[in-house]
């Protein structure tokens, strides 16, 4: 799911850009969390907590902390993350870009530039997808990108990561549960109480068995399938 931040310390023009974001990215069927902040601090405190997104929308001349110096303090904690200036002056634009902002659109032509520039961003961040998941246990602290993730197993009181870029599985004494909640659940799915796949590995459902792009051929519990079918196609077409 999308992380989102819009920072603005005027409501109605936070209220719009949070509203116009969130249609564009559902109408291509990505259902992201949008957090909407009314100063720059506000935002910066929620970094210090360790808050992180993907994709910010931020308005430049704010009181206590400008949009300018926001963006400098984001790229510092969030690096790998994308800035969208949204704001009435023009004057700030050279400024903008030398900051490596992804775009600049000026508040009068919101309606027109904005959907684009939301839906070009989606798309980088998907080519990107630094999403990972933090495996702590005692022998071990591995960030896992969750793209690796191919499916897992519960073996016991442990669950089982299966992962496309090495042989060796990965052991934690969690609950499979507890687990996918802490996952993006339109991408990771229960196929059995005793297995979740990553649906980007997933190349069809032959029968009631889910191919993976390893070769994997998992058995899908008869009362999960119609659900997995329609997940599947849901994240098929988000993807196309």
């Amino acid at each position: 799911m999308l992380q989102i931040a819009v920072c603005d310390d005027e409501p109605l023009s936070l209220r719009h850009i949070e509203a116009e974001t969130r249609d564009c990215l559902e109408k291509q069927h990505i259902f992201p969390m949008i957090t909407t902040f009314a100063s720059g601090p506000h935002l910066l405190f929620a970094l210090e907590d360790g808050a992180f997104f993907d994709l910010l929308l931020l308005d430049i001349e704010m009181p206590e902390i400008s949009g300018m110096e926001l963006a400098r303090r984001i790229h510092e904690r969030l690096p790998h993350s994308l800035i969208i200036f949204v704001t009435a002056h023009f004057k700030y634009a050279v400024d903008a870009y030398e900051l490596n902002i992804f775009r600049y659109i000026p508040k009068n032509q919101l309606a027109s530039r904005l959907y684009h520039a939301v839906a070009d961003a989606a798309a980088i961040l998907e080519t990107q997808d630094t999403r990972s998941y933090v495996i702590h246990n005692q022998s071990r602290m591995e960030r896992i990108p969750l793209k690796s993730i191919l499916y897992l197993l519960r073996e016991g009181k442990n669950s089982v990561f299966h992962l496309s870029e090495q042989s060796e599985a990965i052991r934690l004494r969690r609950s499979l549960t507890e687990i996918h909640a802490e996952l993006p659940t339109e991408e990771f799915v229960f196929i059995d109480r005793g297995c979740i796949v990553n649906l980007r590995h997933v190349t069809g459902i032959v029968q009631a068995d889910c191919l993976l792009t390893d070769g994997s051929r998992l058995p899908v519990a008869q009362s999960r399938l119609s659900d997995l079918k329609k997940k599947l196609n849901l994240f098929w077409c988000r993807k196309i």
